[in-house]
């Protein structure tokens, strides 16, 4: 079997990596690059007009924590999910072992919090899936109404 020296970018980080290894990483990388693709969209980029190199980088900032909150929660979900041996409910109600942080954000698109003064409530219970989706992030739905 054939060996790649890596070279990555920390400085003297330098490994033997078999070459089947090496490629299954470089594969692996789509997921992290589907998520970084919303901020080079034109749509995205060419409706932000910032003068300053300061605020931009503040943006850029802001989007990576954003996006790492994201893949954070496809990862618990996930790990969720292999610890309980079980599925949770996607696209089109159908069980997935995968499920994505956008398909979870779909899950409560219908969920409405009414406030009165100070006091929050749900107007309506909330249902099997978003509680279990609720339970993979490792929160209750009191995150709702509890500030």
């Amino acid at each position: 079997m054939q060996s790649f020296v890596l070279i990555s970018n920390l400085v003297g980080q330098q490994e033997q990596w078999p070459a089947t290894e090496l490629l299954m990483l470089y594969k692996s990388q789509i997921g992290i690059e589907k998520n970084f693709s919303f901020l080079k969209d034109p749509v995205i980029v060419n409706s932000i007009f910032l003068k300053k190199a300061e605020r931009i980088e503040v943006l850029g900032l802001v989007l990576l924590i954003a996006l790492l909150i994201w893949r954070l929660m496809e990862r618990s979900m996930r790990k969720y999910i292999e610890a309980n041996d079980c599925t949770m409910t996607g696209w089109e109600k159908r069980p997935t072992k995968k499920p994505t942080a956008f398909m979870m954000t779909t899950k409560f698109i219908s969920m409405l919090v009414i406030t009165m003064g100070r006091n929050r409530q749900l107007a309506r219970p909330l249902k099997d899936y978003q509680l279990q989706y609720l339970e993979a992030m490792g929160v209750t739905a009191d995150i709702f109404t509890v500030p």
